[in-house]
């Protein structure tokens, strides 16, 4: 008796087209898938603006990916940990979304969810001004400056949309989307 999978590459790739998918990558982040994807942003969308703007934020999402994902692979070229996780970018008629996804530690959830929240909250201006505290407050120790949501939030000039869903006591998968408007990089 044969089983059928539930997912067939055919029904994959009729999904993905049907929701404007044109970039999807799930793994491990390192340098090199870096690299890669952009300059297959930069050939799909030219060098003008609005290739940079996608290019920063598709940098910011995987760099969270890489640093904060609570599943990790170690990359033997690399000889440290990286993340692992999911990156898309919908190509919509006057929009792109770009999301992730990646495992969080439930001790994650509550300070990501009042940082998504605070950022959400604040005007342009107020969200400027949040930036460039935050990039001069030192760095205690983690990765960054602590302003890779803020950044997001900034280039796209759109709220952050995230979900984050339970897996278990230990652990949660955190969504982020972001939407970045065409005509106003042309």
């Amino acid at each position: 008796m044969s089983v059928v999978p539930k997912l067939t590459v055919y029904q994959y790739c009729k999904d993905m087209e049907q929701n404007n998918i044109i970039l999807s990558f799930k793994g491990t982040v390192s340098q090199e898938i870096l690299a890669d994807v952009g300059i297959s942003l930069r050939t799909k969308f030219g060098a003008h603006n609005l290739s940079k703007k996608i290019f920063a934020i598709f940098v910011e999402l995987a760099q969270n990916i890489y640093h904060h994902s609570a599943q990790k692979e170690y990359l033997v070229t690399k000889g440290r940990p990286s993340g692992i996780g999911l990156i898309m970018v919908q190509n919509m008629p006057d929009h792109l979304v770009l999301t992730s996804g990646n495992v969080i530690n439930m001790q994650q959830k509550a300070k990501l969810l009042n940082k998504c929240e605070y950022i959400n909250s604040l005007d342009e201006e107020a969200l400027r001004e949040y930036y460039k505290s935050q990039r001069k407050k030192p760095d205690a120790g983690g990765t960054g400056a602590n302003i890779g949501l803020i950044d997001i939030a900034r280039r796209s000039g759109y709220p952050l949309a995230y979900s984050i869903q339970d897996i278990d006591d230990e652990y949660a998968f955190f969504a982020l989307s972001v939407r970045v408007n065409k005509e106003d990089e042309a």
